[in-house]
C-alpha cells in the first residue's frame, strides 16, 4: 500500500468515525435539541411530555396548556411533523407535514363579549420578532374537539361543542404571511336533541382573513341555540332542525355570504295560542306554513356586514336574515318585522300569503 493510499484510508477512516461520533451524540441529545426547539416556538407555557424521532419524522407527545387561570385551554395527545429533523435547527425551515391528533381547544367570551385569547401575548416592551420561522406544506387535525363558551348571553353561559373535527389546510407560514391557504373542514354539532354536521372548503388568507369558501350546516338543532333567538314572551320551542347552505366571501373586512336555509320539524309548547311569536314572526303563522309545506320552510337570504365594525354582530345579523327570509316566505309585509309584529294578532296571521307582491321589493332591496 502506497503512502498515498495509507493517508487516504487514515482520512475516510477518521472522517467515518467522526460522524458516527456526530451521529451518536446528535441522536443522544436530539430528544433534547428538539424539545427545546418546539418550546421556544411555542412558549414556556407550553407542557411537551416526550419527544420520538426518527429520521423523517418526530412525534411530540401530550402537548398541553393552560391559561393563567391554570385551566387547559389546548392539548393534542399527538403531534407529528415529518420532515428531516436537521431541519429543525435551522432558523427556517419548512415541514412537509403536520398531523395533530386528538387536539382540544377552549374558546371563551366574556360578559362584555371579548373573546379571551386561549394564549394570551407575552407583556414586554417593544414587539418581540419570532426567533424562528417556518412553512407547513399540510396540516391535518384528526378527530379534534373544540369548546366555545359564550358568555355575554343573559343568565348562564352557552356551550356549543365541535367533536369529530377533521381539518386539512395546506401552504401555512408562520409567522403569517399574505397569502392564500386552500383548506377543508368537518364537524359535528353537539345538540340537546341530536347532533348535526358542519362542512366547509375553500380558500383563507390568515393574515387578513380574506375568504372565499362554501358552508354547509346539516340538522342544526335549534333547540341547543334558543338563548341566542328566544325572548322573552316567545312561544318555547320543544324540537327544531335547520340546514344552511351558504357561499362565503371576505375581502378587506366586509363579509358577503347568500345562502340558502332550511328549517324543518318545528315544534312549539301548546301555551303561546295565536299570539305567540317566534324570530319576532307569529309562530301560529309559522306552524302553518310548515304543516302545509312537508313539514319546512326553504327560503334563501343574503348575509353582509362589516366585520371591522364593532357594532356588528354575526349572531344578530344571521338571526334578522334569517327572519326576513321567513317573512318573505310566509308573504308577510316587512314592515311588520320588529316591534310592530309583536301586536299582529288574529288579523296579521289572515294577510299569511296576501303580502307576497307588497314584500317582493322590499326583500329585493335587502338581498341585492
Amino acid at each position: 500500500m502506497t503512502t498515498g493510499q495509507k493517508i487516504f484510508l487514515f482520512s475516510f477512516i477518521a472522517i467515518a468515525l467522526l460522524l458516527s461520533i456526530a451521529t451518536i451524540l446528535l441522536m443522544k441529545n436530539a430528544n433534547r435539541i428538539i424539545k427545546y426547539e418546539l418550546i421556544k416556538i411555542l412558549g414556556k407555557d407550553f407542557a411537551v411530555q416526550e419527544i420520538r424521532l426518527k429520521w423523517n419524522e418526530v412525534e411530540a407527545l401530550n402537548i398541553s396548556y393552560k391559561n393563567p387561570e391554570g385551566k387547559t385551554v389546548f392539548r393534542t395527545e399527538s403531534l407529528v411533523l415529518s420532515t428531516d429533523f436537521m431541519g429543525l435547527l435551522k432558523k427556517d425551515y419548512t415541514v412537509s407535514n403536520a398531523v395533530l391528533k386528538n387536539p382540544y381547544l377552549f374558546f371563551e367570551t366574556d360578559k362584555k363579549g371579548n373573546l379571551k385569547m386561549p394564549f394570551p401575548p407575552k407583556k414586554e416592551q417593544g414587539v418581540e420578532k419570532p426567533s424562528s420561522s417556518f412553512k407547513i406544506q399540510k396540516i391535518e387535525i384528526q378527530n379534534g374537539s373544540l369548546d366555545y363558551l359564550d358568555g355575554k348571553l343573559p343568565g348562564s353561559p352557552v356551550l356549543t361543542e365541535l367533536r369529530n373535527i377533521d381539518l386539512e389546510s395546506e401552504n401555512i407560514t408562520f409567522p403569517l404571511k399574505d397569502n392564500l391557504s386552500e383548506y377543508r373542514f368537518a364537524a359535528r354539532v353537539s345538540g340537546k336533541l341530536s347532533a348535526g354536521t358542519v362542512q366547509s372548503r375553500g380558500k383563507i388568507n390568515l393574515k387578513t382573513l380574506d375568504t372565499d369558501s362554501k358552508l354547509e350546516v346539516k340538522d342544526l338543532d335549534v333547540t341547543h341555540f334558543k338563548p341566542y333567538f328566544q325572548k322573552k314572551g316567545d312561544m318555547n320551542i320543544r324540537k327544531g332542525f335547520l340546514d344552511i347552505y351558504m357561499d362565503v366571501k371576505v375581502s378587506s373586512g366586509r363579509i358577503k355570504a347568500p345562502g340558502r336555509a332550511v328549517l324543518k320539524d318545528l315544534q312549539f309548547d301548546s301555551a303561546g295560542g295565536v299570539g305567540g311569536k317566534f324570530l319576532s314572526l307569529p309562530a301560529h303563522a309559522v306552524l302553518l306554513f310548515i304543516k302545509d309545506n312537508r313539514g319546512q320552510i326553504d327560503f334563501h337570504f343574503i348575509f353582509e356586514g362589516d366585520l371591522n365594525n364593532p357594532k356588528f354582530s354575526i349572531r344578530e345579523g344571521l338571526v334578522d336574515r334569517l327572519s326576513l327570509g321567513i317573512a318573505g316566505k310566509l308573504g308577510l309585509p316587512l314592515k311588520k318585522i320588529g316591534e310592530s309584529v309583536i301586536g299582529i294578532g288574529a288579523e296579521g296571521v289572515k294577510q299569511i300569503g296576501k303580502g307576497v307582491k307588497s314584500a317582493g321589493e322590499e326583500i329585493k332591496k335587502i338581498f341585492q
